[in-house]
């Protein structure tokens, strides 16, 4: 399938004061160096899908735990062959999540996540394994983050904590669907 990349940025305070963004491998490396400037969950950050190295659609600033969190949870139910909308908190755009086969369509749109009245991206293939193993990664690498930066939070915070359940559940589900398809249980 393609090339597709899917991964996140963390702004080093507000993006509508031009703060500078990370992405999640770079600022895991360096997180606790940026510990006063990272509060969880009140961090902005922003979803990036790319080919190569081109960023397919402009970045949409927006709480970032839960847009993490949600794409995480989000692997589970499309291996369950359930399409997923996740819209953004604080913008009338959002991610469409479609299962097609072996694959996951990933698209972003702007209005109603029902009938879109902008398709941003239009809905780009990825294998679901590609899929889960990216976002999969991006919740590790935002659990990391956030451990780096405040290390009890996540046991302090019901709401983060929430983070490492979907973290075992989804990677339990793409696990179980890699062992199917290898087994030649899934078609």
């Amino acid at each position: 399938m393609s090339g597709l990349k899917v991964d996140f940025v963390v702004y080093l305070g507000d993006p509508d004061d031009g703060a500078e963004a990370l992405t999640s491998k770079d600022l895991l490396a360096v997180a606790a160096q940026h510990r006063d400037q990272l509060r969880f969950p009140d961090v902005y950050g922003a979803v990036i899908i790319s080919e190569g190295d081109k960023e397919l659609v402009d970045r949409k600033p927006d709480p970032i735990f839960p847009l993490v969190a949600n794409l995480v949870r989000a692997v589970a139910s499309v291996i369950d062959g359930e399409s997923e909308l996740q819209q953004l908190a604080e913008s009338e755009h959002g991610f469409a999540l479609e299962p097609n086969g072996d694959d996951v369509m990933i698209g972003m749109f702007a209005g109603d996540p029902y009938e879109p009245d902008e398709w941003l991206l239009a809905p780009q293939g990825l294998t679901v394994e590609a899929f889960g193993d990216q976002v999969l990664e991006m919740g590790r690498r935002l659990k990391g983050i956030i451990d780096a930066v405040d290390p009890e939070a996540m046991e302090r915070d019901d709401y983060l904590k929430g983070l490492t359940e979907f973290l075992e559940v989804s990677g339990d589900a793409l696990k179980t669907y890699k062992l199917e398809k290898q087994r030649g249980l899934r078609v």
